[in-house]
This record gives C-alpha cells, sequence and structure tokens, in this order.
C-alpha cells in the first residue's frame, strides 16, 4: 500500500488530535492525499468512546466531520484515511499501540468508504504510515511527489456554475423537492466551451468527449428539464391557505467536481448530481441568519495547508438587510480554521482573498523572487516572503519618479504583501497619498505635497500605521559593513511575520525579500527587490540582469548607515 503526498509538513493539526485524510485512488493499492481536516467532536454529551477517551482523544463525530469535508473539498475526492497527531516525546511503542486502537474502530471504515484506508501517526517531526484493511494493520509507504502533477495527468478537474430558485418557510428551511429535481433521469448537463450535452445514458468516456488541450477546469452548465416528457394535460391550479409565509431564494451553485477521464459520461452525470446534492445540503444549513432568510455565496480558495481548492460557503446579504461584514462572519471563519489545520493569526478565508481561479492582473510583476535561481549558503539557514506581493519601481504608474521615488515604490511593494493576503482592499497609495498622509501627521509641512522629496524608513513606517493600521520595527545599522550582523533579527523576522522588509541607506531603498545566514561561518546572503529598474515588466529581464536576487553583503554602501523597516502583521483571520 502507497500513500502519494506532496509534503508532509503540511498535515498539521493541534497537538494531540485526530484528523481526516482527502484523498484521490490512482490505483488499487495507491492513494493520492490532496488535503486533510480535523476531526469534528461528537456534539452529544453521551457519547464517550472508552477507546478515544483511553488515549486522551475527544470522541470524534465522523458522519459530521466527512459531511463537512464534502462541502469544503472538491467532489471525486473522498476521506481516505486517519491523521493521528501526538505529542513531541511520545515513544514509539505508545504511538504504534495507539494507531492499532484506533484502527479497530469500524466506523472509520465507514467513513472511509473503502476497502483500505490509511493511518498516518505524526510525533514531532516524525512520520509514520499504515494501512488498514478490515482491522488488520500493515505498515505502509509514503512516495514524496508532486501531487499537482499527479491530478493534471491522472484527473479532469470540472467546474458546475449554476442557480436555482427555492421556495422556503423561513422558521424551517426544507430543499428536498430541489434536491429530488436534481436526481431526475432527466437532468443533464453541458460543456459550455464544446457545445456537448452531458446524459445519463451515453456511455462513451470522458477522454473521448473533450477535444485534446482543453483547458482546465472544464466548464459546465447545468441543464434543467422544464417538462416532464408525459402526455400534455391543461394546466391545474390549486390555492392551499397557508399560517406561515415563504420566501424566494436564488441559490447559487459553485463547484468543484475531480473526475476520472477514462470514466463514461453515465459516471461522470452521476457524479455531478451527487456533487450538486451535496453542496445544495450545505446551503441548506445557511439559509437563515439569526432567523432571518438570507442570501448565500461561494468562493474557492488557495490553502498552503491543502493541494486543491478549498470551497468556502458564506451567508450573504440577509433579507431586507445590509451585506455581512468580514467581522459578522469571523466566529465561521474560525471555526473553518480549525477545521482546516490553519493558524488562527493571519487571513485565508476573507472576502478580500483572492479566488482560486482569479489571475492576477494588473501591469506589475508578482512575486518574481520564484524565479531566481540560487546556491545555498553553507550551513545557512534560508528564509524568505511567505505570500505574493507585487514589484512597484521606477516610472509605473505614469509617474516619473526616476532619482527620487524608490522608498514610495518600496512601500507600494509592502503595501501590495498585504492586499495580496486579504488584509485590505485597498490598493497601494500614490506617491501624493502618501505625501499628504505625512503631512495629516504632521511628519511634514504642507508643501511637501507634490514635491519630488525623498523619504526614508521612519516615513514607511508612519504611512503603514496612519493608513493601514499596521504597526512597524525600525532596526539601525550603523554603517553597510555591520549589515551582516543582522541575519538572525531577518531570520525571525521572516519566520513569524512573512512580511517583505524596506531598508534606506544614503540616497537609496530597496525591498529585501529573504535572507540566508549561516551561525556558523556568519556568512550572509540577502534577496533584494530593486524598485531602480525602469524597463517593462519582463521577468526575465529583472531575474537575469539582478533587478531581483540574491546579494553579499558587499551589495551595501560599506559607509552609509541603514535602517530598516520591519512590518508587523496582526494576528488575526
Amino acid at each position: 500500500m502507497r500513500l502519494v503526498i506532496a509534503d508532509t509538513t503540511k498535515l498539521t493539526l493541534n497537538s494531540q488530535t485526530l484528523g481526516l485524510l482527502i484523498g484521490l485512488p490512482k490505483s488499487a493499492d495507491e492513494l493520492v492525499v490532496v488535503g486533510h481536516c480535523t476531526c469534528l467532536q461528537s456534539t452529544e454529551k453521551a457519547v464517550s468512546s472508552p477507546l478515544y477517551k483511553g488515549l486522551g482523544l475527544s470522541t470524534p463525530d465522523w458522519k459530521r466531520t466527512v459531511l463537512q469535508s464534502e462541502a469544503c473539498f472538491p467532489a471525486g475526492t473522498k476521506p481516505c484515511g486517519i491523521l493521528l497527531s501526538m505529542p513531541s516525546g511520545t515513544g514509539e511503542e505508545e504511538a504504534h499501540s495507539a494507531v492499532a486502537q484506533i484502527s479497530s474502530d469500524r466506523s472509520i471504515q465507514t467513513a472511509c468508504r473503502g476497502v483500505w484506508y490509511a493511518i498516518i501517526s505524526m510525533v514531532g517531526t516524525t512520520v509514520s504510515c499504515f494501512s488498514s484493511t478490515s482491522g488488520r494493520l500493515e505498515a505502509a509507504e509514503i512516495t514524496g511527489h508532486d501531487v499537482q502533477g499527479t491530478l493534471s495527468t491522472h484527473t479532469r478537474l470540472l467546474r458546475l456554475q449554476s442557480s436555482l430558485i427555492c421556495h422556503i418557510e423561513p422558521s424551517k428551511p426544507d430543499i428536498s423537492g430541489l434536491l429530488e429535481g436534481v436526481r431526475s433521469p432527466r437532468t443533464s448537463f453541458l460543456l459550455q466551451a464544446q457545445q456537448i450535452v452531458l446524459t445519463g445514458d451515453l456511455e462513451q468516456s470522458l477522454e473521448d468527449t473533450l477535444p485534446p488541450g482543453t483547458e482546465s477546469p472544464v466548464s459546465v452548465q447545468l441543464l434543467e428539464c422544464i417538462s416532464d416528457g408525459g402526455t400534455p394535460v391543461a394546466p391545474t391550479l390549486t390555492i392551499q391557505p397557508s399560517p406561515t409565509r415563504r420566501v424566494e431564494l436564488t441559490l447559487p451553485l459553485d463547484l468543484l467536481v475531480f473526475v476520472n477521464p477514462t470514466s463514461t459520461i453515465a459516471t461522470v452525470v452521476k457524479v455531478l448530481k451527487e456533487a450538486i446534492c451535496s453542496q445544495l445540503r450545505a446551503e441548506e444549513q445557511l439559509l437563515t441568519w439569526k432567523n432571518t432568510p438570507c442570501s448565500i455565496v461561494i468562493r474557492h480558495r488557495h490553502i498552503p495547508s491543502q493541494d486543491c481548492p478549498i470551497t468556502v460557503l458564506y451567508p450573504s446579504v440577509p433579507m431586507g438587510g445590509s451585506a455581512l461584514t468580514d467581522s459578522d462572519l469571523l466566529d465561521m471563519r474560525k471555526a473553518l480554521h480549525l477545521f482546516l489545520g490553519l493558524p488562527q493569526d493571519c487571513p485565508y478565508l476573507r472576502h478580500t482573498n483572492r479566488e482560486y481561479f482569479s489571475k492576477i492582473t494588473g501591469t506589475h510583476l508578482v512575486s518574481p523572487h520564484m524565479a531566481v535561481r540560487y546556491t545555498r549558503v553553507s550551513d545557512g539557514d534560508m528564509v524568505t516572503v511567505r505570500g505574493d506581493y507585487s514589484y512597484h519601481h521606477y516610472m509605473q504608474d505614469k509617474i516619473n519618479d526616476d532619482g527620487w521615488g524608490c522608498a514610495y515604490r518600496s512601500l507600494q511593494t509592502l503595501w501590495s504583501w498585504f492586499v495580496h493576503q486579504g488584509y485590505t482592499s485597498r490598493p497601494p497609495p500614490t506617491h501624493r497619498q502618501v505625501q499628504q498622509a505625512l503631512v495629516d501627521v504632521r511628519d511634514k509641512e504642507s508643501s511637501f505635497v507634490g514635491s519630488r522629496e525623498w523619504i526614508g524608513s521612519f516615513e514607511v513606517s508612519t504611512c503603514l500605521n496612519q493608513l493601514l493600521g499596521i504597526q512597524c520595527k525600525i532596526h539601525y545599522c550603523s554603517s553597510g559593513s555591520e549589515m551582516g550582523s543582522v541575519g538572525r533579527i531577518l531570520l525571525h523576522h521572516f519566520k513569524t511575520q512573512w512580511t517583505p522588509v524596506m531598508i534606506g541607506g544614503g540616497v537609496l531603498a530597496h525591498t529585501i525579500l529573504g535572507v540566508d545566514y549561516s551561525e556558523k561561518t556568519g556568512e550572509i546572503r540577502f534577496l533584494v527587490l530593486d524598485p531602480h529598474y525602469k524597463d517593462a515588466e519582463d521577468i526575465k529581464t529583472v531575474v537575469d540582469k539582478g533587478w531581483c536576487g540574491w546579494k553579499p553583503v558587499t551589495f551595501w554602501n560599506q559607509q552609509a548607515h541603514y535602517n530598516l523597516c520591519l512590518p508587523q502583521r496582526s494576528k488575526e483571520i
């Protein structure tokens, strides 16, 4: 038995708890793990399993966990195993005993819906893998592999976007009629780009239906049947008085489905119907907000700890009220962060976070350092900025700031990081807005607005605080020759704060995106983004000419003093 996982370090749970592995079967004895989630606890006080109590674990509610995972992960994936996280220091025998006990829980096999499933045991950084078949435990192999490449080779990702009208009683929403209509044999689908209709009686494969080179995801449309195909009859109107009022709501559909390209069209249609019903059942739980009918929005998000897109459903606008804000949905996001193993100090699921399928548009390069090749420092500890940012430099936005605007551009790059991570939807400020903010806090005279005067690290810090509410730390170096001493400071910053760093010295400003530092030898290199670049947005030129690249300590002016501005991200979700 073999499990394909891109990176076991992504398998993050609380200190001692159970998780569910989500995957796709690649073959009879091989599973591809695309994600994981934390098991939800049983809400019934009377339910207390001696098995889990003896392990110091809360009794899991497998049924509820599976339903929640179906709402978040693409259809076509399924629970394929258990993730057991145990405290550091747990002995090998104790860990193996816990795995053996958990494998005896027959309800897990029901939840995983397979002949066999995997159990991964994590003790600190030690990862062990087992397979369980009918309660029999065997060692299993973990293979590190490019999961994204495996998915693109062995599956097709379909995306269905549509909507359905429902009429509900606010006190007890019921969508059983919609579910019945979706399950109808007459329900069919349309491959939009190809204009091919998919029906439940077609036995040809999807692979033979889609033309070569079809882009992912494949767009699918729901075709609703508006007649039953029987003998035409005269319409009949029945009026049935009811003491309760019914309201009309439009339920959006935006679901993702992984399918095997060799599957028949009939199988694909069946999977699509099941996926629609699953999403509708999840929406049914959100149809009221504080007893008021509420619309719903659906978003797909990129989550670093998962290897597939994650779908999140949010209540949106209560009837007769205003749109719900991120603050209104804080408790919901906290629960989802816990369920998906996300940190509780960084936003991933806000409305402002980028859609999984949205293309980054605009005139700025995004995260050019990802294209930089580099030979590591011997015995070095290398850490870089975490998350995307936009490259801001001279002569952009139709502003000629050659010779004076480098620190403004570095500030814009820092700001863009907070935009990309979902902290704000406000675009980076213009030079004039930066100048006005400094006047507003009485750091500059009114004549400063519209000028070509320089700013430095302190002004960048002031603007981030004034305009975005972000606090910064300032670190002073008396000369460029002392920049070798900031290795520990930058390592700590990028490990905990993740943000780009602005550095100003002499008459120049730059942006530091990472550091590679050896405590043993003192050797240090800096990943530098240079705002003095003036040419077209060409990644090859930027990287090949060194406008973004790793620099030795001699890169800095040995006689000039430097101030580093280190933005501190707020710990929030």
